[in-house]
């Protein structure tokens, strides 16, 4: 018992800075975090099969391009032959 009276000045004020502060939460605030969480990923982040799908897509028209490219070359160097 002595043990707790003579700590219980520094148990008080360290409890005081775990509520001041907020390091402990109720499970309502964790659920209204969760929300607000995932409202805000949906709102600034894409999904993964859009990504990679975009990513397919975007690789495919860089193919297309780069194809086009050589496809002009190959006629301006034709063309400077001749």
């Amino acid at each position: 018992m002595t043990f707790f009276v003579e700590y219980a000045p520094m148990i008080i004020v360290i409890m005081g800075f775990f509520i001041a502060y907020k390091i402990f939460v109720t499970p309502q605030q964790l659920v209204e975090m969760k929300s607000s969480l995932i409202a805000y990923i949906a709102d600034h982040y894409v999904s993964d099969k859009t990504y990679r799908e975009n990513h397919r897509n975007l690789q495919e028209q860089l193919s297309l391009i780069h194809q086009d490219i050589n496809d002009v070359k190959n006629l301006l160097i034709q063309k400077g032959g001749d």
